[in-house]
């Protein structure tokens, strides 16, 4: 199965123009706009949600009452870009993670079911959802009913992904990508002179026992074959050299694969503060920013993407990587049905995702529609 010519060239200028004009999340309201032309003009049925810029199309299929989904995000991220293409953004705002290669393949996709003017076993339902930076445009979809009218089946996602060869397709039968939850921790103590600590409760001090310690939560009360990572990212704590001041700031987030692994490890953050403070003389407060469960792939739908891309692509080109510990919210779609998400291989060539030099592979737009292709084919064909 080929992708033809035109449709890819008309591809790569949507796409140079989404990279062009890139839009942050909740705030892509001329992405969206040109979403719904390309959908129109492809001839699509579309989909609007009330204050949302998200967008769905559908290809109607033999069976009006069901449908498989694919989704595309659409949002920047705040970084001043510095690739130096003609393409390139000037605003402060940069698609520095891929989100318009998605968005451009998901539109390719489009204009070829349009091309060939099949009707399958069921509808195709195409997802073009906001926010993804923020982590929460796809709770927000499922929310507004993208999963019903018709019922979603399987859903199925895809990210450009810069470690794996070009036109490579990672599959993973399980964990993909990790949770994460932010979290924020302000220590209370005693303030005082720097010369007189003994006056003084200091939370400086409380901090530093608590960097070095909530290590010891990955190291040594987790499974050393579970992933997870504890960073903290933030702290902040006085005004001068001589004083020991009344409170300490620090944020931070957790990542996990599992989520018995997640849960245990927030408990024990929880525990280890409480106990550190309590020896020390500190109180303190701490607040969770939760954020996306991990992307898990369902095994029956990897197991048929990877049947589907080996057909597609030829053993060599179809992969199992390392998960990631980034994060996606593209769970939220996979709490309510079975799906996979997919790692596309753009090579490196173009700089790491959130870079301020990244740039899509324009050469892996064709595989990833493709890649598409070879899903429907697998699962409604016939």
């Amino acid at each position: 199965m080929r992708i033809s010519e035109d449709i890819i060239r008309e591809c790569v200028e949507i796409r140079r123009r989404i990279h062009r004009d890139p839009e942050l999340s909740g705030e892509e309201t001329r992405t969206r706009d040109l979403v719904l032309d390309e959908l129109r003009a492809a001839g699509l049925e579309v989909r609007t949600f009330p204050g949302s810029t998200a967008v769905a199309g559908l290809w109607p299929g033999r069976d009006r009452t069901r449908s498989i989904a694919f989704r595309a995000d659409m949002d920047a991220l705040p970084l001043e870009e510095t690739s130096g293409l003609p393409w390139a953004s000037g605003s402060g705002v940069m698609h520095a993670c891929g989100h318009d290669g998605h968005s451009s393949i998901l539109l390719g996709l489009a204009k070829h079911l349009a091309r060939e003017g099949k009707a399958y076993a069921a509808d195709i339902k195409l997802l073009f959802q906001p926010a993804e930076e923020a982590g929460n445009g796809a709770k927000q979809m499922v929310l507004q009913g993208a999963l019903e009218s018709p019922r979603v089946e399987a859903i199925f996602g895809l990210h450009g992904w810069p470690d794996l060869p070009l036109g490579a397709i990672g599959v993973h039968s399980g964990a993909v990508m990790a949770s994460v939850d932010n979290f924020e921790i302000t220590l209370l103590g005693k303030g005082g002179h720097g010369a007189q600590p003994h006056h003084a409760a200091d939370p400086v001090f409380a901090a530093a026992q608590l960097i070095s310690a909530v290590q010891s939560l990955v190291s040594r009360s987790t499974d050393p074959l579970e992933s997870a990572v504890l960073t903290i990212g933030h702290i902040r704590a006085g005004r001068t050299f001589n004083v020991i001041p009344e409170e300490c700031f620090m944020q931070g987030t957790l990542r996990a694969h599992s989520p018995a692994v997640r849960e245990r490890l927030k408990t024990g953050l929880e525990n280890l503060l409480r106990g550190l403070c309590a020896g020390l003389g500190i109180d303190s407060r701490l607040s969770w920013v939760e954020g996306c469960p991990a992307t898990i792939n369902d095994p029956g739908a990897a197991a048929l993407v990877r049947r589907a891309a080996v057909r597609a692509f030829g053993e060599d080109k179809v992969t199992e990587p390392k998960p990631s510990m980034a994060a996606e919210d593209f769970p939220f779609f996979l709490e309510k049905v079975p799906g996979a998400y997919l790692w596309l291989g753009l090579g490196n060539e173009r700089g790491a995702l959130h870079n301020p030099r990244f740039d899509f592979n324009d050469a892996a737009l064709e595989s990833g529609i493709r890649l598409f292709m070879a899903i429907i084919e697998e699962r409604l064909d016939g």
